[in-house]
């Protein structure tokens, strides 16, 4: 059957719920546990300080993409059930960095250009446009931030917890009863939270910190996404 992905990304699967296609290409972290550098927040903050362009401060789109990339290394840490959320995720990235590709001065340049030009092309309601790519990455990338920045907030909440808080609070509002039920599940097969802090080079004051320092000034450029697609009527309310 052919669905939208919990994250809005078009996938398929077979009857038996089996993911058929759609996965990215794994990162090196996927594919050796554990392989995450001490240093992935100050990277984290390194890519940021270089997506905004210096002449006119736009939002380029493969840089913006990269610090995106980024998060995923954190998701893959959060357990098996999180790998559909990763693909779509990932669905996503791939879409937005093909677009890109088209016409590299233009959409590379500023990753909104391609909204717009999609919007007065009439192509931005479709469920497989960039611009419900870019929606949902920026959904995801705000739902991820909040869980890192909750642990950082109260030490003593499991990761189970802190995962189900977030996700009522942010992804919830727009998913029916069968992806809330996955979410659910998946929620529940996370990590503990030490090793799961252990595994992104968050166990420390220091790590935490600098994971909270992250989350921060990301959260600052996702909003600046959320305000451009507010404001011009693109915060699809729509239930997958």
């Amino acid at each position: 059957h052919v669905l939208n992905g919990i994250l809005g990304y078009p996938v398929v699967y077979f009857v038996s719920g089996a993911r058929s296609v759609g996965f990215p290409t794994p990162t090196v972290a996927a594919l050796v546990p554990g392989l995450l550098s001490m240093s992935l927040f100050d990277e984290g903050r390194d890519l940021l300080s270089k997506v905004h362009s210096a002449d006119s401060g736009r939002i380029q789109t493969n840089r913006f993409l990269d610090v995106c990339r980024l998060v995923l290394q954190a998701v893959d840490h959060l357990g098996t059930g999180f790998m559909l959320v990763k693909s779509d995720v990932g669905g996503n990235i791939d879409r937005l960095a093909r677009s890109a590709a088209t016409n590299p001065e233009r959409y590379d340049a500023d990753i909104l250009v391609i909204v717009e030009d999609e919007v007065q092309a009439g192509g931005a309601a479709s469920s497989s446009s960039s611009t419900k790519g870019l929606l949902w990455l920026k959904r995801a990338m705000q739902f991820v931030m909040a869980l890192l920045n909750r642990l950082t907030e109260d030490e003593e909440e499991s990761l189970s917890a802190a995962a189900s808080e977030t996700y009522y609070a942010t992804l919830q509002q727009y998913h029916g009863w069968i992806v809330t039920g996955t979410f659910t599940v998946a929620l529940k097969l996370v990590p503990a939270r030490q090793s799961f802090l252990d595994s992104i080079g968050a166990a420390s004051p220091e790590g935490l910190a600098r994971m909270h320092t992250f989350c921060q000034e990301f959260s600052v450029l996702l909003l600046e996404v959320h305000q451009f697609l507010s404001e011009n009527g693109l915060d699809d309310p729509a239930k997958v």
